[in-house]
């Protein structure tokens, strides 16, 4: 939709292979039902990945081997009192959800992985992330203090193992739990976990475009703006909508655009615009658009950016209808007094209330990552609210004429920016 939008309005493509599209490298990565399993060689037990059990989060083949031993833990005076009764070992832990401390002990005492008993339904389905770096493979144990493999598996799973060394199946069972308890109990045979991954490389796009400046030699530097993408998408059938975050930063990107093309008189400067994709995963899609630029960074003069503009804050101290027309402009003073200056002048025909006390979010969008790399960037955020991160941020409780002002203010900056007669210097170290 966006880099449909970018052709209409007459933005050049600066993706790959002439198209809009900046593909940024992702993985869809599950367990291989037909390769992952865990078993009790001395007792024939053979236990396979997929509906029993499961590891989570794991970002490279797990192979690990050890005495296997059985942790049943509640109540939150529960203790390990010995690291060495886990360390090395493969771990069925049956832990109330009120034995927090014995989670955070197991994890950090050396054992070679863990398998958390749960009563819940477990699937493989696939997880997406960045991709990796690297291809190599976790074997055997962690050393103390760090992080063991975890995963889950089922109650009847859990007992087959306890059948199969001989065990009283209530070790595992959550059911049995009751008060502070504390055992672990050696089953005196040998385990072995084996957990491959299914990689599968997916291509996610960042959508770029640009309004090529019309002044021979300043057109070869460049005025950013950006929005992202993504949300959170569907989670156990609900969908979150992000109608602020960050469908009201696009909008007014679009709003931008659209303004922008519709001027006979181009800027001197060019334009880049940018959309980014896996901001909520940890700007995915900005890191590596910085990593590989379409445009030089070091002609980059500033980077403006846009991410939840469509809403009036609102907490336990503020209310929205208070804040019809404040935004918070975070950054603009952290590398050029002069952007920030500049952004002040453009206010004067907006007429927002600027609002200073958001600059724990700098390092939480899109402009981060531009900053990292020396280059000024502004951004303009309207502030938290209850919605934020909801499946209830849906588009009706949108402050559109903010969205247009935003708009309108960003427009004024990145002109002005891009026809200056010389770039905006930078006097802060940031």
């Amino acid at each position: 939709f966006m880099a449909a939008r970018f052709k209409e309005y007459g933005l050049k493509p600066m993706g790959d292979h002439g198209t809009y599209f900046q593909g940024v490298p992702f993985e869809r990565r599950r367990m291989d039902p037909n390769a992952s399993k865990l078993t009790l060689p001395g007792a024939q037990v053979n236990i396979k990945a997929g509906s029993a059990f499961i590891m989570d989060r794991i970002r490279d083949n797990v192979d690990a081997s050890g005495d296997l031993v059985y942790v049943a833990a509640s109540g939150p005076g529960a203790r390990l009192d010995d690291d060495s009764k886990v360390q090395g070992k493969i771990v069925v832990a049956n832990v109330g959800g009120d034995a927090v401390q014995v989670r955070r002990q197991l994890s950090g005492a050396g054992p070679a992985a863990i398998l958390y008993v749960t009563t819940d339904a477990i699937s493989n389905d696939y997880s997406f992330g960045r991709a990796a770096t690297n291809d190599g493979q976790v074997r055997g144990g962690p050393q103390r203090g760090q992080r063991a493999p975890q995963g889950r598996i089922t109650v009847q799973a859990a007992q087959s193992l306890v059948r199969g060394t001989g065990g009283d199946a209530s070790i595992v069972d959550p059911a049995a739990l009751s008060g502070d308890r504390m055992d672990v109990v050696d089953a005196g045979q040998q385990a072995k976990l084996v957990a491959k991954l299914e990689v599968q490389a997916v291509s996610v796009p960042n959508v770029v475009g640009l309004l090529e400046g019309s002044d021979p030699t300043l057109k070869a530097e460049y005025v950013g703006m950006g929005a992202h993408l993504d949300h959170l998408g569907t989670q156990n059938g609900t969908i979150y909508y992000g109608a602020d975050d960050d469908g009201s930063g696009n909008t007014a990107l679009l709003a931008i655009i659209r303004a922008f093309s519709q001027n006979p008189v181009k800027p001197k400067r060019s334009i880049l615009f940018m959309c980014f994709c896996g901001e909520e995963m940890g700007l995915i899609g900005s890191s590596y658009y910085t990593a590989h630029p379409e445009v030089p960074n070091d002609k980059m003069v500033c980077e403006l950016q846009m991410d939840m503009v469509g809403r009036n804050e609102e907490s336990q101290t503020d209310k929205p209808e208070d804040n019809l027309d404040t935004t918070h402009i975070v950054g603009s003073k952290r590398l050029s007094t002069e952007l920030h200056q500049l952004v002040l002048d453009a206010n004067k025909f907006v007429n927002f209330k600027f609002e200073y006390d958001e600059e724990d979010v700098y390092t939480r969008s899109d402009h981060y990552m531009f900053a990292e790399k020396g280059i000024p960037i502004a951004f303009i955020f309207s502030g938290f609210h209850p919605d934020y991160h909801q499946p209830s941020d849906t588009p009706d409780k949108i402050n559109y004429e903010k969205i247009a002002n935003t708009a309108r203010l960003y427009y004024l900056i990145a002109n002005i920016a891009a026809n200056l007669d010389h770039r905006l210097k930078v006097d802060i170290k940031g």
